[in-house]
């Protein structure tokens, strides 16, 4: 490559990474372009070779570099042709399809999104295992405490138990029952048996 040519490529990359040249996708090609004055300048990076070329208004080719040459060549900045092809294809491409103002689209829509009051999060409650034992314990009541071996603490107390069972077994009192009075009955009197006795029958 001349050194004209050296000196234009280092040129090019400068003013694609401050962003002072417009590229302009070639249709159908994976190479840009950047049209200046009655000249153009067309970059490629594709899958098989990268190219750096130089055409007039007629399409003539002027200046023209493949992928070995590019690679043999060493810019002031200390990287070769062939890496500053490749950044300036990279910017191109960036720019024509919008890259950067996508991004600043995303982050204008995210910092909208955080003056928004934030969903409520409803956070799962962890759940209490159960004590069946305790359940139970406090479902069913507490016996009451047994007065009558409370009372066998004491003479006394004793004494009254004893009593108290004697008195739920003792008999109880027989009730005679009272038979109904036999009603007499009355004789009939007449003339011949005044006082009502019997008719005896005569022979």
């Amino acid at each position: 490559m001349h050194k004209h040519t050296i000196d234009l490529l280092e040129k090019m990359l400068n003013a694609s990474e401050a962003g002072r040249i417009s590229w302009a996708e070639v249709p159908g090609k994976t190479a840009f372009s950047y049209l200046a004055g009655e000249f153009v300048v067309l970059v490629d990076d594709g899958a098989e070779r990268t190219s750096f070329r130089l055409t007039d208004s007629k399409g003539r080719s002027l200046e023209q570099a493949g992928t070995d040459d590019l690679a043999a060549v060493n810019l002031g900045t200390g990287a070769t042709g062939l890496s500053a092809v490749q950044s300036i294809h990279a910017i191109a491409k960036r720019q024509t399809m919008g890259t950067d103002q996508a991004i600043a689209s995303v982050m204008e829509h995210l910092q909208g999104l955080g003056a928004e009051a934030p969903a409520a999060v409803v956070e799962d409650v962890p759940e209490v295992p159960v004590d069946e034992v305790a359940v139970v314990e406090e479902i069913a009541p507490e016996p009451e405490p047994d007065m009558l071996e409370e009372n066998f603490q004491t003479e006394e107390g004793l004494q009254a138990a004893i009593e108290d069972v004697h008195e739920a077994y003792e008999e109880p009192p027989v009730v005679e029952e009272q038979l109904p009075p036999v009603k007499e009955k009355k004789r009939k009197r007449s003339l011949l048996n005044p006082f009502g006795g019997k008719n005896k029958k005569r022979s």
